[in-house]
C-alpha cells in the first residue's frame, strides 16, 4: 500500500494468499465483517469509557485481519488509530473511529452487492 489511493476492498490480496477461490474468499470477507463489527463496538466502548490507551490493542488486532482480506482503507485508518491512542489525542481517536465506521459500511456494501 503506497501513499496513493487505497482500495475499499482489494481482492487481489486474498487471491495472492489463498488462490482464486471465490467462495472461500467470500466467506473470509463475511467473517471479517462480523469480526470488524464486534471490534469496532469494543473500540467505541473503550473510547466512551475514556480507555483511550486500550484502543491501540484492539485496533492492531482488527488491522491484521483487515490487511489479510484486502480492506486497505480500514487497515490504514486502524494503523492511524493504533498510533493515536493517548488521552491527548482523544479528538483524533474519535475522528478515526467515525471514519473507520464509514469505511466498514463501504466494505459491507461492496461485499453485499457481489453476486
Amino acid at each position: 500500500m503506497n501513499g496513493g489511493t487505497r482500495n475499499i476492498l482489494n481482492r487481489e490480496i486474498m487471491i495472492d494468499l489463498i488462490g482464486n477461490e471465490p467462495e472461500l474468499i467470500k466467506q473470509f470477507e463475511i467473517d471479517f465483517l462480523k469480526q470488524a463489527k464486534v471490534s469496532l463496538q469494543k473500540i467505541a466502548d473503550m473510547y466512551n469509557a475514556s480507555q483511550i490507551g486500550a484502543i491501540a490493542e484492539e485496533a492492531h488486532f482488527l488491522k491484521t485481519s483487515a490487511k489479510a482480506v484486502g480492506a486497505e482503507q480500514i487497515s490504514h485508518l486502524l494503523q492511524a488509530l493504533e498510533m493515536s491512542g493517548s488521552e491527548h489525542n482523544k479528538p483524533e481517536c474519535r475522528k478515526l473511529i467515525l471514519q473507520t465506521r464509514v469505511a466498514l459500511h463501504q466494505i459491507h456494501g461492496v461485499i453485499s452487492n457481489d453476486k
